[in-house]
């Protein structure tokens, strides 16, 4: 980091501090590639340098992902600044505070990692979501909601939704006099199936027989020429009305679902909160937050809806208001965004807020004398001067800068790092239609793109140059593809990279339920449960997790008399009858445990898991830990019955998003939307040719109420083709086309600076062409005249490079050249010596030797001692943490089980002997709160000219106080020793080993360590003299 800080601009340097200086509130507008989140994290550090207590920031960000990312920087750096000397310290607090640190605050800042972590309440980094949530749950009565609610994810409310929408439908249809059904016919009356108005109403051969009637209806539809507009609106009117009337009872039932459910969806959150947070009569909560929160940080601030903004300012409202503002400034609002990374506008973001808030918040600290900075962030520590000039020449047009940024001045320009590479920008020509072929292969599949197909032709073309990348000496983590959205060409890439051997992520975001691994789990629950369906078995037979063949399965299958289960179970043959074997198990589990079970069984156990790796890969591993993830909270929702849950995996059409920014060295495909903050050396941008309006244009319109008054809600209108708009919904959809074709370039410009160091654009399109202001257009339109003709690394043709200095990437592919010969050293023929063995880690519960630690009573492993020890040990390591009242009910239904071979008597035993345990006063300092269960102890214990010995165990229960650390291991032996001194030498030893790691970790503190007999309810505390003689022996064995 030095070394970085070295190279850049001292003024750089300079606005960095002036905006991470917690002495003033700061408004950031930062380009991509900026370090804003870094800025952000050493604007938090510098505020724990001045004391201010952890749980008094307040951090907000966009995701969970950017969240973390932000948590892991600030306590990367002050668990950095623990291990530094005091010369290096003191540089490293320079670097942040523009000064060199007083002794008293180096002493501080080495406290600062420990005390953000053990603060109650801790550092507060979360989204506006989470924070909300927190929010509810402190103030459920004022706020109207219910004291223990739940949030609605997203997947459980489309679920919800879709089958609301589906009773309203129905019972429209089956009431046909009902309002619904009303609305329906009158509808009907006047539109076609695709909502488009009815050439005529009556027949032909109703105006032959009835003239006279005709010709009148001819003259008054001559007469209604001119008030076709108003006729327009009617239909508009019309339309909207049936489907605010529809959309009214779905809303009215899912609210009651909701309220039944004791649910809060996302918008509920913020909704809720902000009406506590606007609530006159609930100044004190006010009062109560203001005592826990001085300093409001934001994150990703461009992506900010309205509503949550007013949140936002709410919250910090009492920072500029009331006594002592004209005191030294001790409350800040920091915000970090930009507002030309503005994408989520389906999710409420409004750019335009970015720059109203700026201004809202200046005012007000102007009006109480306290200080507020604006920043601007163009120094770019992520791309090259090629790539950042390409951006500013895109965007530097008057008709195309005001779609990205509010700043009269146009984009703010990007400046790169000194001495970073310069880059390249790479254009390719787009790949038109070619006539498809007259006769197609027999064997071609149905649902893939032929190879005709232009985006399949752009796919192969995608994968060739990036294998030749690879041969170069390139990595596939250093390729990330973008698309616009997934569809064909998404789908085509991925196809052609695996084709061409090269390790590719997969899908970035994927549906659960078309996932052919989790296909393979549902389909055989399919066969499990109905043993007559022959298809099923025969899916899963060929699956990984039985693995037939097509030639197996084909003898099993042909001329068999019954079903292929019966079959199945006559086959001789090893395959077979192994998997034979292996269904039968599965059934037998599948018939007494629930879904979760039942799956963990089959991917664990069963190796399931590893068989699906095996052959699909470990992209796969993402969608079963999610099926398993739904598996387990389905059973805490509805009765766990494998049937059930099979019918509601594929109603729920889960979305998984898999998480991208993780270093894999595979090169990543992925939608834009999902690369915001990802970066990559080298950026393909493929979906350049789509319409920027979208594929259909919007049937949902927004028309301001004449007469209004400002911030009441628009009028919504439901369009039908844009040819029969009156003039308002025509300006309306021009609007909105707008503001969609704006968002557009905003994406444009996050894909272009995703890219560190070489940016390729190439694109295909259909016989109809490119359509007007596509991606191509805006980057070609803008670059060509600069750009150089150059053979393409692929050898197909040419293609244009723009360099706005020289450098980048050679014109051509270097020519291959023999390696020269080099002469062999002697040492590499000599027999290397053989490497020191590094010794295991100790387990301290093996810490001497098994015979002289097995149970009183017991040499079997598989004992009813050690069942009844491993049972008891999950019961105290779970029940703490449930509700007094509840815990006997958890603990039966855990035996009931677990421990089906028992007798219930001796489950009644057990669990009286663990809630006497938990609720005896003697041991309420080893289960009170703040202490942990099964805490793993990982550590090195220095020996006497011997290796360190490595000691990796896991402790039953800690306690950790102010002056001394209490450690306790869990014995069940019958019966329990009466002294302390009985005790096994081997648990001694193990108390021993334990307590040895942890005064490492603790310096300064006493460990105790002691033995909780659950036989005699005793906890009998080890004496020191006795821990210090076992760890003697044990480190001599």
């Amino acid at each position: 980091m030095t070394e970085i800080l070295r190279q850049i601009p001292e003024d750089v340097l300079r606005v960095q501090r002036e905006a991470s200086d917690p002495c003033a509130s700061a408004w950031v507008a930062a380009n991509a590639g900026s370090g804003k989140t870094h800025v952000l994290a050493q604007r938090v550090v510098r505020l724990l340098l001045r004391r201010v207590e952890p749980a008094k920031i307040l951090c907000l960000t966009f995701t969970k992902a950017a969240a973390a990312n932000m948590a892991n920087q600030v306590f990367a750096t002050l668990a950095q600044w623990v291990a530094l000397d005091d010369e290096k310290l003191d540089g490293a607090i320079a670097e942040i505070e523009g000064r060199r640190p007083l002794p008293p605050s180096r002493a501080r800042a080495r406290r600062l990692f420990a005390e953000a972590l053990e603060t109650p309440g801790g550092l507060k980094v979360q989204t506006i979501h989470a924070f909300c949530t927190r929010l509810l749950h402190q103030f459920p009565f004022e706020a109207d909601v219910a004291a223990r609610f739940a949030v609605l994810e997203e997947f459980a409310q489309r679920d919800l939704l879709e089958r609301l929408r589906l009773e309203v439908l129905l019972e429209a249809a089956g009431a046909p006099e009902s309002p619904l059904g009303r609305a329906q016919i009158y509808l009907s009356v006047f539109l076609t199936a695709k909502g488009e108005p009815r050439n005529r109403i009556v027949t032909g051969a109703f105006a032959a027989k009835h003239g006279e009637l005709a010709g009148r209806l001819d003259a008054e539809q001559a007469r209604l020429e001119p008030l076709v507009l108003q006729r327009r609106a009617v239909l508009a009117r019309d339309r909207s009305a049936a489907a605010l009337t529809g959309a009214e009872a779905v809303i009215r039932r899912y609210r009651r679902e909701k309220e039944n459910r004791g649910l809060l969806d996302y918008d509920d959150l913020i909704a809720k909160s902000l009406n506590l947070l606007a609530n006159i009569e609930a100044a004190w909560v006010h009062y109560k937050l203001d005592l826990g929160i001085d300093h409001v940080l934001i994150d990703e601030a461009q992506d900010t809806s309205p509503p949550q903004w007013e949140i936002i300012r709410r919250l910090v409202s009492e920072f500029t208001a009331g006594e002592g503002v004209r005191q030294p400034q001790t409350r800040s609002i920091f915000a970090v965004g930009d507002e030309k990374q503005s994408i989520f506008s389906f999710q409420g973001a409004a750019p335009e807020k970015f720059a109203d808030m700026a201004r809202h918040f200046a005012a007000r600290h102007r009006d109480a004398e306290l200080a507020f900075r604006h920043c601007k962030f163009q120094f770019s520590f992520r791309s090259g001067t090629n790539v950042l000039g390409a951006v500013d020449t895109v965007f530097a047009a008057p008709e195309i800068f005001p779609s990205i940024t509010s700043d009269a001045d146009g984009v703010p320009p990007h400046i790169a790092l000194p001495g970073k590479a310069p880059g390249l920008v790479e254009i390719w020509p787009p790949i038109a239609a070619a006539p498809p072929p007259e006769i197609e292969a027999w064997d071609a599949p149905f649902d893939e793109p032929s190879q005709s197909n232009p985006q399949a032709k752009l796919a192969e073309r995608i994968a060739a140059t990036i294998r030749i990348l690879l041969d170069q000496g390139r990595s596939p983590g250093d390729v990330l593809v973008l698309v616009r959205q997934r569809g064909a060409l998404f789908e085509a890439i991925i196809r052609a990279l695996k084709n061409a051997a090269v390790a590719v992520a997969g899908a970035d975001r994927l549906v659960l339920t078309e996932h052919i691994a989790v296909m393979d789990l549902l389909v055989l629950a399919d066969a499990l449960l109905h043993e007559s369906d022959d298809l099923a078995l025969a899916t899963v037979l060929k699956s990984p997790l039985f693995g037939l063949d097509e030639d197996q399965l084909f003898t099993l299958a042909w001329g068999r008399g019954g079903t292929l289960r019966a079959a199945l179970r006559e086959a001789k043959n090893p395959p077979c009858a192994a998997a034979a074997a292996k269904l039968e198990r599965l059934a037998d589990v599948a018939r007494r445990e629930p879904p979760f079970d039942f799956y963990a069984r089959l991917l664990g156990g069963e190796g399931g898991r590893r068989q699906i790796l095996a052959r699909l890969g470990a992209e796969a591993a993402d969608a079963l830990d999610e099926f398993l993830n739904l598996a387990l909270a389905y059973e805490g929702t509805e009765a766990p019955s494998l049937q059930g849950f099979v019918a509601f995996m594929r109603a729920a059409a889960t979305e998984v998003k898999r998480d991208m920014d993780i270093v894999r060295d595979e090169v990543r495909v992925m939608t834009v939307h999902g690369a915001k903050g990802l970066e990559a050396p080298i950026v393909i941008l493929a979906d350049t040719t789509t319409r920027p309006t979208g594929p259909r244009d919007p049937r949902i319109l927004l028309l301001a109420r004449p007469g209004a008054p400002a911030g009441a809600p628009d009028c919504l209108v439901w369009a039908g083709a844009k040819d029969h708009d009156v003039p308002a919904m025509a300006a309306a959809r021009g609007r909105a086309r707008t503001e969609a074709e704006n968002e557009y370039r905003r994406l444009l410009y996050v894909a272009m600076t995703r890219a560190a160091e070489h940016l390729i654009v190439c694109g295909a399109h259909g016989a109809n062409g490119k359509p007007a202001g596509c991606w191509f257009d805006l980057v070609h339109d803008a670059l060509a005249p600069n750009a150089t003709d150059e053979p393409a690394i692929d050898g197909d043709g040419t293609v244009l490079r723009w360099r706005k200095i020289a450098g980048g990437m050679p014109t051509r592919p270097p020519p291959h050249r023999e390696p020269e010969p080099i002469e062999i050293p002697v040492w590499l023929s000599r027999t290397m010596e053989e490497a020191p063995i590094r010794p295991p880690a100790l387990s301290p519960s093996r810490a001497l030797k098994p015979a002289d630690s097995s149970p009183r009573g017991s040499t079997d492993p598989d004992s009813q001692a050690l069942l009844r020890g491993r049972l008891a040990h999950r019961l105290m390591q779970s029940l703490p943490d449930v509700a007094l009242e509840r815990r006997a009910e958890v603990a039966r239904r855990h035996l009931d089980r677990v421990a089906t071979q028992w007798a219930e008597a001796e489950r009644d035993r057990l669990i009286a002997e663990v809630l006497a345990i938990l609720g005896d006063p003697r041991f309420a300092v080893l289960f009170g709160p703040g202490t942990r269960a099964e805490v793993p102890i990982r550590g090195r214990i220095a020996r006497v000219a011997r290796a360190p010995l490595l000691v990796s165990g896991q402790v039953d229960r800690l306690a950790v106080t102010e002056g001394s650390i209490l450690i306790a291991d869990y014995k069940t032996d019958r019966p329990a020793p009466r002294r302390p001194e009985d005790a096994l030498p081997a648990y001694v030893a193990q108390l021993a080993l334990y307590r040895a790691v942890l005064e490492k970790i603790y310096p300064g503190r006493e460990v105790r360590a002691a033995l909780l007999w659950t036989d005699s309810l005793d906890l009998a505390e080890v004496s020191a003299s006795a821990l210090d003689a076992a760890l003697a022996a044990a480190l001599k064995a």
